[in-house]
């Protein structure tokens, strides 16, 4: 049976001839040298003064969290449809998760939703730009300044796209990557924390390494705190190095690829592909369906049903806050009443494969299976 996997990274003989290049090279007084070149060229990339690399984007995201002094009894509003790891490193603070309805367009946190679930205990707000879109951030960031609140921007999933002109990862106090294998720029895993400010930033470099601030004591091995071991490797460096200088390339594949979805998908009703708002330039990192009800599928039973076919298709995101890792900072709330846009998307939203290794046949027989299995 044919195989489309849900995603796959494109390799070319750049990302083959720099990793080769690290393993034989980079060691010793190289340990550092492709990741340094990494840092480099992705802070110019998004915008930043700053940029640490880390071994997870939610490593990225705790240091974000403890370098901005969150813990317990503050809250920190989160949108009700995103990837897990945009709450969790919330508890691991000790702080309290809010999760904000979403926009049904772009699916993002609004203004409006968002400044819903503000209260006098909130003091941050993580802001998904979610599957290669971005929110309205100029409405976001007023509504922060206006609150003072701290700003995480959680890029894993925006890196490439613009909003008003300005790259994602470019917005709020700090911002956040990741590299994982299913990434627009993978590294095979990996994070990164961007930020402008230079107290955050050194805070962040110590906690992600044991603690351990050589510059600032002079002394090798002496941690001054309890840190963690959220180190990047050069190898990971490398590879991702050499994806980053595909990176247009890379996005004009994604564009590609969800234009050719939608086009395949046109004449179906029922069916809505995931869309950007005013001033948003998006990546279709994920090209994404939501499924009108009357179509008569659940998102799992559809997906079980593309798996005949060979095909690995994804469900969206289920809302955070029906995850029974959350349900202690719910505390027996209907969400599903307080967050209704981001409990109808997930539960008719599926993730098209995705892959930058597919190709044009790949993508005509996911088609052609979708436009099947919907005739009955």
């Amino acid at each position: 049976m044919r195989r489309i996997t849900s995603a796959g990274p494109s390799i070319t003989e750049a990302e083959i001839e720099l990793v080769t290049e690290a393993i034989r090279e980079g060691w010793q007084d190289k340990r550092n040298w492709y990741i340094d070149r990494f840092v480099e060229e992705f802070s110019a990339q998004v915008d930043r003064r700053f940029c640490l690399p880390t071994a997870h984007c939610t490593d990225a995201i705790h240091l974000a969290m403890l370098g901005l002094g969150l813990g317990p009894g503050d809250e920190v509003v989160v949108p009700e449809l995103t990837w897990v790891a945009s709450a969790s490193p919330v508890l691991y603070v000790g702080a309290v998760p809010v999760f904000c309805d979403v926009d049904p367009i772009t699916w993002c946190m609004t203004p409006e939703t968002l400044e819903a679930a503000i209260t006098s205990r909130t003091k941050a707000v993580v802001v998904v730009d979610l599957l290669g879109n971005m929110p309205n951030w100029d409405g976001i960031l007023e509504v922060c300044q206006r609150h003072g609140l701290a700003v995480i921007e959680d890029a894993a999933e925006g890196l490439g796209a613009t909003a008003s002109g300005r790259p994602a990862g470019s917005f709020g106090d700090v911002s956040l990557f990741s590299f994982n294998a299913t990434k627009l720029v993978m590294a095979g895993q990996g994070g990164a924390l961007c930020t402008d400010d230079p107290e955050l930033y050194e805070r962040a470099r110590s906690l992600s390494h044991h603690g351990i601030n050589q510059a600032a004591t002079g002394r090798y091995y002496w941690s001054t705190e309890l840190g963690y071991n959220y180190d990047w490797t050069n190898l990971q460096a490398a590879l991702g190095l050499a994806q980053l200088r595909r990176i247009d390339d890379l996005i004009a594949y994604k564009v590609w690829l969800f234009r050719e979805y939608e086009a395949g998908l046109a004449g179906v009703e029922g069916i809505r592909l995931n869309d950007s708002g005013p001033g948003v330039v998006p990546t279709y990192w994920i090209t994404a369906a939501i499924l009108d009800e009357g179509l008569g599928w659940s998102k799992e039973d559809l997906c079980l049903r593309f798996a005949d076919y060979g095909i690995d298709m994804r469900p969206l995101f289920y809302p955070l806050s029906s995850m029974p890792t959350f349900a202690a900072t719910v505390e027996g709330r209907s969400m599903v009443e307080a967050n209704p846009v981001a409990y109808e998307l997930s539960s008719r939203g599926i993730c098209l494969p995705n892959g930058n290794n597919l190709d044009a046949d790949d993508v005509a027989y996911v088609i052609e299976a979708f436009l099947t299995i919907l005739k009955g």
